[in-house]
């Protein structure tokens, strides 16, 4: 997936048949608009704004992650490596995704603590 052009790597993961998500391709056979509508958002989302294209892609794994998404969560590690995000970077957002899905559940346990 490595591109000169950091937004096409991710909109690779729905520009064409060959490469898009296997629910992208199931919605396509059933409803072929809608399916274009949904890869057009995901490669607006992948384009460089008032965010970068690699902020968002950082953005789009950690909600993966919190979603349990494993399969997202290693193709967006892929288009992160393509746009050119280092492993510290990378490894960076898992200590965020790590601190953030551990502290709500400990805000969460706390509630069964008196005060």
């Amino acid at each position: 997936m490595t591109t000169d052009d950091s937004t096409e790597a991710f909109a690779g993961l729905f520009a064409d048949s060959d490469a898009e998500p296997e629910f992208l391709t199931k919605l396509r056979a059933h409803d072929p608009d809608f399916a274009d509508h949904v890869a057009a958002i995901a490669r607006n989302a992948g384009t460089d704004d008032a965010l970068s294209a690699q902020t968002k892609t950082l953005i789009t794994l950690a909600l993966d992650a919190a979603d349990g998404n494993t399969n997202g969560v290693k193709d967006l590690a892929a288009v992160a490596r393509s746009q050119g995000v280092s492993e510290q970077e990378l490894a960076e957002t898992v200590k965020v995704i790590a601190n953030q899905g551990g502290l709500g559940k400990l805000a969460v346990a706390a509630h069964a603590l008196t005060e």
